[in-house]
């Protein structure tokens, strides 16, 4: 038998870079597939053409909202790889990154129910009847709306986790400067969601700013790190 006090417990070393790549392109990609389903069945201006097409295309309504139930965990996920990447820069700015991830990740699950109930709502033949077919259709379309308006509160959030990983990816020396400083652009864009008429006034910087999370999952693919490096 093994003596216990002699076994050396060794600390578990981070999570491999291209993995974390990886898992960051699948969840692009699933996001992607979650958008193209819905694409053309939400018609923001008109409750009738919005509840007849729900109707006409529940299945792939119900598709959307799963797969983007499973972006949400496959990011997660991906926020729990990150802050095992970015402890050994530091552990307290790592845990509060992925406080915010996780946040905002729970904020837009919350929303995806409220995307969820048109398809509920529409399919009730009681709630027509007890209400009328136009309330039901401006209820459904009311439901659409407000999770648009939650999306853009967990943006906020996100937008924190980017400023926050921004300062982590600076402190580290793994990692290529202009990437950190690319994500606090992104992080202090993002954050425009507060007032919403400014995003709709600068949304191409929005789309510049915002593609910062795609250029560090490319970055760790194609470079990955050297953890021989000390960080700061």
């Amino acid at each position: 038998m093994t003596n216990d006090s002699t076994v050396a417990i060794d600390a578990s070393s981070p999570p491999s870079p291209r993995t974390i790549g990886w898992v960051w392109i699948l969840y692009f990609l699933t996001g992607i597939l979650g958008a193209l389903l819905t694409r053309g069945i939400i018609v923001s201006t008109d409750a009738a053409s919005t509840a007849n097409n729900i109707l006409a295309h529940a299945s792939l309504y119900r598709a959307g909202f799963a797969v983007d139930l499973v972006a949400n965990l496959i990011y997660i996920a991906l926020t729990a790889l990150l802050f095992e990447f970015f402890t050994p820069v530091n552990p307290t700015l790592a845990l509060l990154a992925a406080f915010f991830s996780l946040v905002g990740c729970t904020v837009q699950i919350m929303g995806e129910l409220l995307r969820l109930a048109p398809s509920v709502v529409l399919a009730n033949a009681q709630l027509a009847s007890a209400f009328g077919a136009h309330q039901v259709q401006a209820a459904a379309l009311l439901s659409v709306i407000l999770y648009r308006s939650v999306f853009q509160i967990s943006f906020v959030l996100f937008a924190c986790f980017e400023l926050v990983t921004g300062v982590l990816i600076l402190r580290s020396r793994f990692l290529p400067r202009w990437l950190g400083w690319w994500w606090l652009a992104g992080g202090a864009a993002w954050l425009t969601f507060l007032w919403q008429p400014l995003v709709t006034t600068i949304w191409p910087v929005l789309i510049v700013a915002g593609a910062a999370e795609v250029g560090l999952p490319v970055w760790l693919l194609v470079k990955g790190v050297d953890r021989t490096v000390n960080t700061v």
